[in-house]
Order: C-alpha cells, then structure tokens, then sequence
C-alpha cells in the first residue's frame, strides 16, 4: 500500500482542475498558479501513475483513459471533503456581484424570465441576470465547462459525463391555430391534421432523446411549410395564418392571454417532453450556484399548472 505521506495531495486538486478545463492556461488562472507551475504538477502526477494523463490536441488537452478514470475517483473523493469541510464564508444574496447566465432553447425564457429576475432582484440587488440561447445546441457543454454559462434549460440529454442533469419539467404538447381559424374549431382528428399545414422553429425537436416523440411528430415535421429562428414567433404566424403549430402546453397558455389563438389536445399519443437542468459538476456545490438552481425551481413550482384533455384546453 502506497504512502500517503509521500505523495503532495495538491496534486489531485490540480489534476481536477485540468482535467475540466482541458487547458493548463485556463486551469492556472482558475487555480491562482502559474502555468509552469500546473505543468510540472502534472508531470510528477504523471510519474506517480505512469500514464501520460493527457494528450495535446488542437485546442486544449485531450484526457487519455486512465485520466478518465483517474478523474472520476479523484472528483467524488474531493467532493465529499469539500461537503465535510466547506467554506466557513457562507453565500450571501444579499451581497454578491455575481452575473448568473442561463440559457434556454427557442424563446423558452418567456415563461420564467420575469419571476426569476424579480426573486434575483428582490434577493441580491447587486447581482446580474444575463438569458440567453444556444444555438448550435453542441456549444452548451464547452460552455458549461468554460463557467461562461451557469445552467442550460433544454430539452437536449448530452452524453456527457461532467454534466449534471436533472428534469427541470414535462411538458405536454398541444395544437395550437387561430381562434376564427376556417375548419379547425373543435377538436382535432388526425385526419383533420393530414388536410393542414403547420409552422415549426427552427431545430426545435430533432435533439431531443425520446425516440418515440420524434416519430409522432413526424406527421407534423412533413407537412411543415415555414421554418421560423424562434418559437416566440409561432404564435405570431399562427394568428396571422391558417397554419398551425405544435407548442408546450405552457407557452399555448402564455400567448394566449393577449393572441387570439385557441389550443387543442393532439389526436394521438405524444409523450411529454422532459426539460431538462442541466450545469457541469464542478459547480455542484458551489453555493452561489445552488442557489441559483434553487431559484429556478422555485420559480418553475410556481408557474407550473396541469392541462386536462377537453374539446379546448381548460386555462388557456
């Protein structure tokens, strides 16, 4: 058995690091060191477990598979000392300057952007909401890695093993059309749906993990004639069209105070979308960011509502 004594525990810390930033400049600003310094660490790591740990690449360090490894027994032993000896400066709202980023998909924000805000504003005056999207959706996780982005509100399940997903929610999916629309007043059949025409957003399906979703919204996908950048546009076009549109039963309620559109409940068997939550491990516990996922899920609790099945969806 291996000495303990011997071996300079900082190391781990400094492997950890690299290993998720996948740069030794970055790693060394984010450790206070230099980078000579965060390279020779690694060197004697590398000595001590005689495997080479990481590869350079184009852009950054590529981890071999003992650093694989290595990494994931390496973050949870340091995950459960830093929760048995956390920072006796407790995270105070009240005061931090932080900028929290989160990013949702395809005008998503609608629904959550004001009461998030006000619970930030109410509770750290000095802090800063920035809301943005993704696109394309294979950024998220370098940003989530980069801490250039807190949390990720989509519907995309990256296979990503420094990520940290939860379900944010379960969205129901309904149709949406005109109030005055010329045939379409009740609810739906499928074959109604064979006769129309619809709008979609752009990408806003082709990530998501349910196999069997996609292939009920195939019908929709092929009689599809207009592609918008934004689902914050569908309800627009809607109104202003025969076309209609598959939205979240939750967005269907949203437009619908102030549009004149009327939602049904879909002719056949859709599965709900999950939302997922979605931020890179290393931030865990981190107190600045549980509270902010906190927030969001408080804040999701508190706009949350259920749509039953009806001729037209009840609340909307």
């Amino acid at each position: 058995m291996i000495n303990l004594r011997r071996i300079d525990l900082n190391l781990l810390t400094i492997f950890e690091v690299v290993y998720e930033e996948g740069n030794q400049v970055k790693a060394a600003e984010r450790l206070a060191m230099t980078q000579p310094a965060v390279s020779q660490a690694i060197g004697r790591l590398r000595h001590l477990v005689n495997d080479p740990l990481f590869l350079a690449k184009a852009r950054g360090l590529a981890p071999t598979p003992k650093a694989e490894e290595l990494y994931l027994r390496v973050h949870h032993i340091l995950e459960l000392v830093r929760v048995e000896f956390p920072e006796k400066q407790a995270f105070d709202p009240a005061t931090t300057q932080r900028t929290f980023v989160v990013a949702v998909s395809h005008g998503g924000g609608v629904l959550f952007t004001t009461a998030l805000s006000a619970r930030i504003q109410a509770q750290a005056p000095h802090a800063r909401l920035v809301i943005r999207t993704i696109d394309p959706i294979r950024e998220i996780p370098e940003l989530l890695k980069e801490h250039r982005l807190d949390i990720a509100i989509h519907h995309a399940r990256f296979v990503d093993a420094k990520l940290e997903h939860i379900t944010y929610d379960q969205n129901q999916l309904v149709l949406i059309a005109r109030t005055d629309h010329p045939r379409i007043r009740t609810s739906p059949s499928t074959e109604d749906l064979l006769g129309e025409q619809f709008v979609t957003a752009y990408d806003v399906f082709t990530h998501n993990a349910s196999h069997e979703l996609n292939c009920t919204l195939a019908l929709i996908r092929d009689r599809t004639v207009l592609e918008v950048p934004n689902a914050l546009l569908i309800p627009q076009v809607v109104r202003q069209s025969d076309l209609l549109a598959v939205v979240t039963a939750e967005m269907a309620k949203s437009f619908s105070q102030y549009l004149p559109i009327q939602a049904f409940v879909l002719p056949f068997a859709v599965p709900a979308l999950d939302i997922h939550m979605i931020w890179h491990h290393s931030q865990t516990q981190e107190p600045e960011h549980k509270w902010l996922r906190q927030q969001l899920l408080e804040v999701r609790s508190g706009w949350k509502f259920t749509t039953t099945r009806s001729t037209r969806l009840h609340q909307l």
